[in-house]
């Protein structure tokens, strides 16, 4: 461990232990390490950064400018920043100033937003620019730029207010005290006991990403308080494109990312697709490559991630580079297929388990990945209790729980067990989730069926994306399975995959089996969600905002490829950029040789496609296509 930080976590842990577990406190201890950089980020061509030092004096010039403007309320004050700069100076000024800060989650439904805020009866929303909602913004560039004296000493307040993930469209707001959120921090103690790589530098350096929104209580109790505590550093992201993730985390030397299953299935699919690209040969060398790093790293844990990582250079080499030392999952269910390459390739991978109402209650820290790949969330932390009740639904209770929250306005005190909904297993003291209440489908024999368990199961290289989850039918509620395909999917790759389903399928269980199969185009998961909801897709279903095809009705109009809806496209941009009628542009014509692209004309005409298709560096890529229909094959992979 990095003496620095070995220091710094006894000295921080004992100052939090012995004071009286403020949000003040934790605000003085974890700024104490003024010379320390808190964040980084791309800033064109070179990368800025800031001292806790620095933002210190940030955030009390803006707490003064916010005291004088609007006074020490006690009311909540609604923070409505992405992950940045600003939000970590928002965030502690408005608390500095006599106020209480409302993470406004930006993923929601501004309706749902606005509704929450007027219960609040929140007047003043923080800002870095004007938003849809009705209440009075306040910038933070002018709070900095106001001159004013200091706020007062005592008006620190000491409670803050989140929203749930919003997955069942209810008003959910969370409260904690400084006290619940010490007892958060203060179970890192316990976590670095037990796996020490949580704290592992890279040539001297901890850097956590900013990917998960502190706004979600994975990203605020797991990435805000855990690391800026202990006086270490955030990345910040230019934007959440997979693209701009792996190119900050290779440039800044990331060493921990913490992040939901959307980005590890990202990953695991971009692997195994450019492996299968290469041919069944190559396929099989990654899949032999991961089986003996994984051998290695259970004989040799922390020397096998590293020798992993290097041995698996051609992979790691285009994903996160070399600096990743500890990987949390949380939010919901990770394939087994991508834990395993994960943690295969020399990306240790744990899983964790948390809620709004509880926080971050247990994450898996065992070191060898045969035991992290058997997808347990692992035991609960020392400030919490777990069991099972006589359903096999997890109940939690401890000091770190929220002290209470709202559902639709009906306040209720959280004391005592708290009831999670989620189905568990307990195999030698460390947990495996099952799957959750409101999901469970009742099977035609009287057993309950766990969605998650089935779509696990289905892992598919042409789905954009899919839901195992239980729809009403005439027949009653049946296990349905919708997968999300490209518009542009040509009619072999349809086929393929429709029977890749049915081939899954079958090798399950009678019990468990899926009953009704619907393809759709529309996404299953807005742009800026972390995962599909349920609740919100049965929704949409039933308003008819999401069109469902049944797989025996999903039949491209198409009548072959050449007339396909993506050659149309293709078409059409090659023949503006050549100067010529769509007509004119031959399904299988070279761009070169039939039909006189220049080299200036042929790299315009990729980076039309990158724009229109929405490819990262479509034009970067080590496969250049000549016609329309090599152009359509790799396009139909990646749209």
């Amino acid at each position: 461990m990095n003496r620095n930080l070995k220091q710094i976590l006894r000295h921080h842990s004992d100052a939090l232990q012995a004071s009286d577990k403020t949000l003040r406190d934790i605000y003085t201890i974890m700024f104490s390490t003024e010379q320390n950089v808190l964040w980084e980020k791309n800033n064109g061509f070179r990368i800025q950064t800031e001292t806790y030092g620095q933002t210190k004096e940030k955030i009390q010039s803006a707490a003064a400018s916010l005291y004088q403007k609007i006074g020490a309320t006690h009311n909540y004050v609604a923070l409505a920043i992405d992950n940045s700069p600003e939000w970590i100076i928002g965030f502690w000024a408005i608390l500095m100033s006599g106020n209480k800060p409302y993470l406004v989650n930006l993923r929601y439904p501004a309706g749902l937003t606005q509704n929450i805020m007027d219960r609040l009866q929140i007047h003043y929303i923080l800002c870095t620019a004007q938003t849809e909602f009705t209440n009075e913004h306040i910038v933070v560039d002018d709070l900095l730029q106001d001159a004013s004296p200091t706020a007062p000493d005592n008006v620190f307040e000491d409670e803050l207010a989140f929203s749930s993930s919003a997955t069942s469209m209810n008003e959910v707001i969370c409260f904690y005290t400084g006290s619940q959120i010490a007892e958060q921090i203060l179970n890192f103690d316990g976590i670095i006991k037990a796996e020490p790589r949580m704290t592992k530098h890279y040539k001297g350096q901890l850097k956590q990403l900013a990917f998960l929104p502190f706004y979600h209580v994975f990203g605020l109790f797991a990435v805000y308080f855990w690391f800026t505590f202990f006086g270490r550093t955030l990345v910040f992201l230019r934007d959440l494109s997979a693209d701009t993730i792996l190119k900050t985390c290779r440039r800044h030397k990331v060493t921990h990312i913490f992040a939901v299953p959307l980005l590890w299935h990202t990953i695991e699919k971009s692997v195994t697709d450019a492996a299968k690209e290469q041919g069944e040969k190559q396929y099989q060398k990654l899949q032999k490559g991961i089986s003996l790093c994984t051998k290695v790293q259970n004989v040799f844990p922390s020397a096998g991630a590293a020798f992993s990582k290097w041995f698996m250079r051609d992979v790691t080499d285009k994903l996160f580079g070399r600096s990743v030392m500890f990987c949390i999952n949380g939010g919901s269910y990770l394939r087994d297929s991508a834990l395993q390459l994960l943690n295969g390739i020399g990306y240790n991978t744990y899983n964790g388990y948390g809620m709004s109402e509880i926080g971050i209650t247990s994450v898996e820290l065992r070191h060898k990945p045969k035991h992290r790949n058997e997808n347990t969330i692992g035991r609960p932390f020392t400030s919490v209790e777990y069991r099972l009740d006589n359903q096999g639904i997890l109940e939690v209770r401890g000091s770190s729980l929220c002290i209470k929250k709202q559902i639709n306005g009906q306040e209720q005190i959280i004391d005592g067990w708290f009831h999670t909904g989620d189905y568990v297993e307990c195999h030698n003291g460390n947990y495996v989730i099952c799957g959750r209440q409101g999901d469970t489908v009742i099977g035609e024999n009287g057993e309950n069926i766990h969605p998650d368990t089935v779509e696990k199961l289905f892992c598919l290289s042409q789905a954009k994306c899919l839901s195992v989850l239980g729809l009403n039918t005439p027949d009653g509620e049946r296990l349905s399975v919708v997968v999300q395909i490209s518009p542009y999917i040509s009619q072999d790759t349809l086929d393929t995959l429709r029977q890749e389903i049915y081939k899954i399928n079958e090798t399950l269980p009678s019990a468990m089996a899926i009953q009704r199969f619907y393809f759709t185009t529309d996404p299953l998961i807005s742009p800026n969600a972390i995962k599909v909801s349920r609740t919100q897709l049965k929704q949409q279903i039933a308003n008819q905002t999401i069109t469902l095809i049944p797989f025996a009705d999903m039949i491209l109009s198409a009548v072959d490829d050449q007339t396909s809806p993506l050659a149309t496209d293709v078409r059409k941009i090659v023949a503006s950029v050549l100067g010529k009628e769509a007509e004119q542009i031959g399904y299988r014509d070279h761009l070169f040789y039939d039909l006189g692209a220049s080299s200036i004309q042929y790299f315009s005409i990729l980076t039309k496609l990158s724009e229109h298709f929405h490819v990262v560096d479509y034009n970067k890529n080590e496969k250049y296509c000549y016609t329309v229909k090599e152009i359509c094959e790799y396009l139909e992979k990646r749209v």
